[in-house]
């Protein structure tokens, strides 16, 4: 493995382009704050999910990485002269669809010192996976959720047809989530898609049935060839607003790395294999 290209965001955020032995290519992504610095890991090559807003779904399903291709993201995100304090397996795939790697690299990470606290498994909603992590590791969870019913899920994350919305919920009922472990709800603002105020309550409504709840709303990126818009941050305030009026503890996530292509639902490969090229 080796970092075949880097772009930095004016943010500071990074994008590595990560080359692997036999010759694909995957993105990891490392995202300072004030306190921390975060390393999102990719899991797969390519996504079979199709999620209908994200630049990954757009390359298809190329193969699982190995134990070994997930924690050597991270070790070569470490070799540029950082120190990462939390994970995120947030990058291109669903890792709940490479569920025995990642596992293993969660159990790898805790051995070099993240304290599961501090490593989050997003997934857009598997619950026989969901379930079983609850099982088998330690580690906080992350729901890809996006849409506050059904018919308006399916569209946007194609999955949903195969598992709906209260499938997962009663899957996260199982999962070990408590206070200060709470669920990461993660839902993409779309405008006039999935962000006006009946949607919020609706949405409120829906995770009503979950004990323990952060929402982390994620105003949308935007990628070439596909078509939605970001709100305005008017809207997404008053999204944010009705969920906090609700009871439930929000945040917008701060984009990082949009410059860069780096930010949530834009990775791809193809920005940083141009470069590499030119190199």
């Amino acid at each position: 493995m080796r970092i075949a290209a880097c772009v930095t965001a004016l943010d500071g955020t990074e994008k590595f382009l990560i080359g692997l032995a036999d010759g694909k290519k995957v993105e990891s992504v490392l995202i300072r704050h004030k306190r921390t610095v975060c390393a999102c890991l990719s899991s797969q090559v390519g996504c079979a999910m199709k999620c209908a807003f994200c630049a990954t779904g757009l390359m298809g399903f190329q193969r699982n990485l190995s134990v070994e291709e997930i924690v050597g993201q991270f070790d070569l995100m470490e070799s540029v002269g950082v120190k990462i304090t939390n994970v995120v397996f947030m990058g291109m795939g669903e890792p709940l669809h490479n569920y025995d790697s990642v596992v293993g690299a969660v159990n790898l990470l805790r051995k070099k010192g993240l304290s599961w606290q501090k490593i989050t498994v997003s997934t857009v909603g598997l619950p026989d996976g969901i379930r079983a992590l609850g099982r088998d590791v330690q580690c906080r969870i992350a729901w890809s959720l996006h849409a506050p019913n059904d018919v308006l899920r399916s569209k946007l994350v194609p999955v949903n047809s195969r598992f709906p919305i209260q499938d997962v919920v009663m899957a996260l009922l199982d999962f070990p989530a408590r206070r200060k472990n709470e669920v990461m709800i993660e839902y993409v603002l779309l405008d006039g898609v999935n962000d006006s105020l009946e949607h919020a309550k609706e949405l409120a409504v829906l995770l009503k049935q979950l004990p323990f709840v952060v929402v982390n709303l994620i105003p949308y990126n935007s990628v070439a060839g596909i078509e939605f818009r970001r709100p305005s941050q008017e809207k997404c305030v008053a999204f944010k607003q009705a969920l906090i009026d609700a009871g439930f503890k929000t945040i917008v996530r701060t984009t990082k790395g949009l410059d860069a292509d780096a930010a949530c639902g834009m990775l791809s490969t193809r920005s940083l294999v141009q470069v590499a090229a030119r190199d």
